[in-house]
């Protein structure tokens, strides 16, 4: 049996692939402990997770309150205001608990810099969990000059020299992406690092969300609109927008927003703060996005086309890439009229070149293997002697 401690930010969108490789670790028999944001994560983890929490050092906010940027200025935003201070925050908290728990291998989210750096301090074996393909582009020189600088100054902090890496979040035992190769184009610059391209997870070990299955039409295609959780309650007129877009058209929207919007949306649309996401995309027809990573693959994973309507941060990249592969159709998030998002939902449903492109996306992922395959990597760092006592 293998110790395995598992540490990720305190976002949805990069606990819940970490969730599904745990909960496959787990059935195989391994013992796992998780060193999060607990205030943030507890109640999304299962009842029994062993937990190690780092919330007392938070003195930031985590996602909900980033500014209004875009573009390259966004990367020193996340850098500056994020990744940094919730990695010299986490430091202590992540080392002790690694102490304590003595684990044989770090599953470590690709944003939470502390994991890294406290495997690395530990001469501990780790897997880097890579939530989204931008994360390992290359961007430019003088972005790539000032992130390898800032990444210096942290590690100088904590590791000895000796320790000290250009890119110290990049692991040099397994790169797992859940992504597939062919998604990110064959004109990208990436760092070098040992890449296992997975594909998406499967949804394993998120805890139910209850929601009325009874009010979906039989007959009506569904459309899931979704801007994920850090953007949903920032700007509802993308919501409005959509909502007299999809008046009076024969399908069913069901809208991951506000549900005070519910009082204005037409019939043909359920608005709900929370949603079964997995389980509705497995009846949907089609998915409108802000181009997050993780709702992007989970989409194309059952062949569904997309409308793009990127934010922030790497939804650019995201929607980009989807494009580009022929599975999805761009959305001006702040200027879309109702008259052009209606005419993405006829097209989304009734082009045929769409879907066949996300099919053969969905093709390519389900070759990847998702969880089983990334825990296969979290355990290929173990040594055989370990995994022979599992039951």
């Amino acid at each position: 049996m293998a110790r395995i401690l598992v540490t990720v930010p305190p976002l949805t969108g990069h606990l819940n692939p970490a969730l599904a490789v745990a909960c496959e670790l787990e059935r195989q028999g391994h013992e796992l402990a998780w060193a999060v944001h607990a205030e943030v994560l507890a109640d999304k983890l299962p009842a029994h997770a062993r937990i190690y929490g780092l919330d007392d050092q938070a003195a930031f906010v985590l996602g909900t309150a980033a500014p209004q940027v875009r573009g390259l200025e966004s990367v020193r935003v996340f850098f500056e205001d994020y990744a940094l201070p919730m990695a010299k925050a986490a430091w202590p908290h992540l080392l002790r608990a690694a102490q304590d728990f003595q684990p044989d291998v770090m599953v470590v989210d690709h944003q939470m810099l502390a994991g890294a750096l406290v495997a690395r301090y530990l001469g501990l074996p780790w897997v880097a969990l890579t939530t989204t393909s931008a994360s390992i582009l290359r961007m430019s020189k003088t972005l790539d000059d000032w992130v390898g600088a800032q990444l210096a100054d942290l590690q100088q902090a904590v590791l000895p020299a000796q320790l000290i890496v250009e890119r110290p979040d990049f692991s040099p035992y397994a790169q797992v992406v859940f992504s597939v190769r062919a998604l990110l184009g064959e004109q990208v610059s990436i760092w070098p690092a040992p890449y296992h391209f997975v594909g998406p997870v499967q949804g394993s070990g998120r805890r139910p969300i209850e929601f009325p299955w009874s009010s979906l039409h039989p007959q009506l295609p569904l459309v899931l609109v979704s801007l994920g959780t850090v953007s949903r309650d920032r700007d509802t007129r993308f919501f409005s927008v959509m909502m007299e877009a999809a008046r009076d058209l024969p399908l069913q929207m069901v809208m991951v927003a506000p549900e005070f919007l519910q009082a204005q949306a037409p019939a043909n649309v359920l608005v709900r703060s929370y949603v079964p996401q997995i389980e509705l995309l497995d009846r949907a027809a089609a998915v409108i996005c802000h181009a997050g990573h993780n709702t992007v693959c989970e989409a194309l994973a059952r062949g569904l086309p997309l409308g793009l309507a990127p934010i922030r941060d790497d939804q650019p990249v995201v929607a980009r890439q989807v494009i580009d592969a022929g599975a999805g159709l761009f959305m001006r998030h702040g200027k879309i009229s109702a008259g052009e998002a209606r005419q993405v939902l006829l097209r989304l449903l009734s082009q045929a070149d769409l879907r066949q492109a996300a099919e053969k996306l969905a093709t390519l992922f389900a070759a990847a293997g998702g969880e089983r395959s990334a825990a296969a990597l979290v355990l290929a760092q173990v040594p055989a002697t370990l995994l022979e006592t599992v039951a």
